[in-house]
């Protein structure tokens, strides 16, 4: 649940332009776009060109809300400067390229139809020179440039996860709101998230290196990174909930011997890097945020607080927490309820926030007008036909009003009524002692000395990563001896300072 961000152009080189706040508002999610989806998924249709960029533009607007942007325009403007050169390359006038790092501490990379690639910063921080970086880029423009975009959908996510309880449920409440909170990810999970097959993955693979040397950079370099992202899994216990670069493009043992015979048979130009050292590489990277982005909203312990809003809920304890670009929330284990935050328009009124939110003219008379934490709220429980309950509060704060949604059975309200009820209640405006709480994570670089490991880097002057991921971040081994010298990343614990990273 982030700060607020605009639409943006993000065309190489170009300047983010805000809008209207587009972050955590009232969602208009297009039936016309659902509908394409599911032709594509289906495999039965071929579109245009036009269609597919129309297709990609929905999809961009509902990734960029639903995962979120990083704003640093250090590290953009620098993939946007290595996109740019590649793009050039690829010398396709008809793909009006985008490029962005999105606000995501997992390591993936992806791109939708129409030119719209995105990197995440997560993806960034394990990236050890701009070829392997050129070599992810040109990965995905490849995908962009076979028509491989449009894809097999319905992967399970984290998404799905939270969010599909209450969707059936708000849906009965009303059709607006359904589609809001139940929406949430939907083109993430059914776009960004379902897996290219094995045949398109060598085809990008073949194209987007062939792209890199095009451009001046090491083909093989691809397959170092992919060894990373297989060091980086492993080291990360191959949870099946990480929606990394391996869910949505599967490893298979011969892909990183396959890139690497490619690589050989490239020509490579001859062309002046942009950050041709690692040091200069590294500097680029300097400053970016590793892990949660207080920015974007964190959890301490139950308690999820989100600084830019400067408001705090108090989750079920123990239950399984999520927070996304949209919404933050948790569910319980049995899955049987959930509780989610979400922002659900501007202005100081909570009933007319709850218009907007389709509730029908009966249901807004149903509406009890009650205060949280002192600030103007408006209350409605209702119950479904099909045995659901939910207890919606709309919660004016600092000229926004949020939505507290709790949702649960009838027939489990005994064992859950009381829970859900007092999370909706905890509601509030940050503390001091909230923000003192705060802390993030930025990206350094030290050098290091003669002979020097990455644990005994780590131990001059600690740091949020633990030895063996120190190793496999910096593209080496825990037990070998550096270069006097040689840069090392070392993510860093700071007070947030209020930045947005």
């Amino acid at each position: 649940m982030p700060g607020d961000r605009g639409t943006h152009d993000i065309s190489p080189g170009g300047t983010a332009i805000d809008t209207l706040p587009a972050a955590l508002t009232r969602r208009e999610f297009t039936g016309g776009l659902v509908a394409t989806l599911a032709v594509l998924a289906s495999g039965c249709a071929t579109i245009s060109p036009s269609e597919e960029r129309k297709l990609g533009a929905e999809a961009a607007e509902e990734v960029e809300r639903t995962v979120g942007l990083i704003e640093d325009p250090k590290v953009v403007g620098y993939v946007r400067q290595v996109a740019g050169r590649l793009a050039q390359v690829a010398k396709r006038t008809d793909v009006a390229w985008r490029f962005n790092v999105t606000d995501d501490v997992e390591a993936n990379a992806f791109a939708l139809p129409g030119g719209y690639v995105y990197v995440t910063r997560g993806l960034l921080a394990l990236c050890n020179s701009e070829d392997e970086l050129a070599g992810v880029i040109g990965h995905e423009m490849a995908h962009v440039l076979e028509r491989h975009a449009a894809r097999r959908a319905g992967a399970a996510t984290p998404f799905a996860l939270l969010f599909g309880i209450p969707a059936g449920i708000l849906g009965a409440v009303s059709p607006a709101l359904g589609g809001i909170v139940g929406g949430t990810g939907e083109l993430a999970s059914g776009m960004v998230l379902a897996s290219y097959s094995r045949d398109q993955e060598r085809d990008a693979d073949q194209r987007g290196i062939a792209l890199a040397a095009g451009a001046g950079w090491d083909p093989a370099a691809l397959a170092s990174f992919l060894h990373t992202l297989e060091r980086e899994e492993a080291l990360a216990g191959h949870d099946p909930n990480r929606p990394g670069f391996f869910a949505t493009h599967p490893a298979t043992p011969e892909r990183v011997g396959n890139v690497r015979k490619t690589a050989r048979s490239q020509t490579r130009v001859t062309a002046t890097p942009i950050a041709g050292t690692r040091g200069t590489f590294l500097q680029k990277l300097e400053g970016l945020v590793v892990g949660d982005n207080p920015a974007s909203g964190v959890f301490l312990g139950p308690l999820f607080v989100h600084p830019v809003f400067d408001v705090a809920l108090e989750m079920p304890a123990k239950w399984k927490t999520i927070n996304t670009a949209e919404a933050a929330g948790a569910v319980a284990p049995d899955g049987d309820a959930a509780v989610v935050l979400s922002l659900s328009d501007e202005g100081d009124d909570p009933v007319a926030a709850a218009r907007s939110d389709g509730l029908s003219e009966a249901q807004l008379k149903q509406l009890q007008r009650v205060r949280v934490a002192s600030l103007p709220a408006a209350r409605l429980v209702a119950d479904t036909r099909s045995g659901q309950r939910a207890v919606l509060t709309w919660i004016a704060h600092r000229q926004r009003v949020f939505r507290v949604t709790a949702v649960a059975r009838v027939r489990d309200w005994g064992r859950y009524g009381a829970t859900l009820e007092q999370a909706g209640g905890t509601f509030r405006p940050l503390r001091p002692a909230d923000r003192e709480r705060l802390a993030e994570s930025r990206l350094r670089i030290r050098p290091a000395g003669a002979g020097e490991t990455v644990a005994e880097v780590l131990a001059r002057g600690g740091g949020t990563w633990n030895a063996a991921q120190m190793a496999v971040a910096n593209g080496t081994t825990v037990d070998a001896k550096l270069h006097a010298g040689w840069p090392v990343k070392v993510p860093v614990s700071q007070r947030y300072d209020g930045s947005r990273g």
